[in-house]
């Protein structure tokens, strides 16, 4: 039940869906269901694939936490990065150095600049395979092995949160940045709120380049994968709500 639930949560899956059962309708002489499920199929394929409809779904998870000033902002003890989208056993498959598949590379990237920014900071990788690719990536940018410890084991952002305090251990007063992709960060960051630990936001991988233009049109594919991550980070900040995974429906800086 689950994964049907998480099928019909994915709109190009919904959208494709709409348009099978209208053809199935089409043939069981139900034409007013076919023509239905047709315009339904159509107007989202169009709305929230071509048009900058699935921007309004991204703008307020990517702009609710403010990029982090260098300059002004504390150093840190320590740098968690959970996840990095990094494709560790494709690259071990085909034997090339990395693969990322594109949402959200750029974490282990900015976390490899800030380690040498600030040597003494300890970094945490959390994401099952993707922990220790990014523990691979960082140690041949040149980062000290000795700094960097892993979890190999999560899957949900629970259990990153979880993992990662563990690996952090008692002592939690020191300052430690969160690098997470932009639209992923209200999430994690009411999780760890909830566990008891209040990171500093570091976004990245902003997926909405401002400003809003209604004469802008996207490639198909291009715009239901925005719309896709969108509605899944919607949805995952309903579930850790209903399920007291965090205190607020949508964490912000203000708590």
């Amino acid at each position: 039940m689950r994964s049907i639930a998480d099928f019909l949560l994915v709109p190009s899956n919904l959208f494709f869906l709409l348009a099978l059962i209208a053809l199935a309708a089409l043939f069981l002489g139900r034409v007013r269901l076919a023509k239905g499920c047709l315009a339904g199929s159509v107007a989202g394929f169009f709305l929230f694939g071509y048009s900058s409809a699935s921007e309004l779904l991204m703008i307020p998870l990517d702009t609710r936490f403010p990029p982090l000033d260098l300059e002004t902002a504390p150093p840190p003890d320590g740098i968690i990065v959970p996840g990095g989208m990094i494709l560790e056993s494709h690259a071990r498959t085909r034997g090339t150095l990395v693969e990322f598949s594109g949402d959200g590379a750029e974490a282990v990237p900015t976390v490899a600049i800030l380690a040498r920014r600030y040597p003494d900071a300890r970094i945490i990788t959390s994401g099952g395979d993707e922990a220790e690719g990014a523990r691979r990536i960082l140690i041949a940018s040149g980062i000290d092995p000795a700094r960097i410890r892993s979890d190999p084991s999560s899957g949900s952002t629970l259990e990153r949160v979880h993992n990662v305090l563990a690996l952090i251990g008692e002592d939690r007063s020191g300052t430690w940045w969160l690098v997470a992709s932009a639209h992923r960060m209200p999430r994690t960051i009411g999780t760890f709120r909830k566990a008891g630990f209040d990171p500093v936001p570091f976004p990245v991988d902003y997926r909405w380049i401002p400003p809003t233009l209604i004469t802008w049109f996207y490639g198909l594919r291009e715009g239901l994968a925005l719309t896709d991550a969108a509605v899944h980070e919607w949805a995952g900040l309903v579930f850790y709500r209903v399920t007291g995974r965090t205190d607020t429906l949508f964490p912000g800086p203000e708590g």
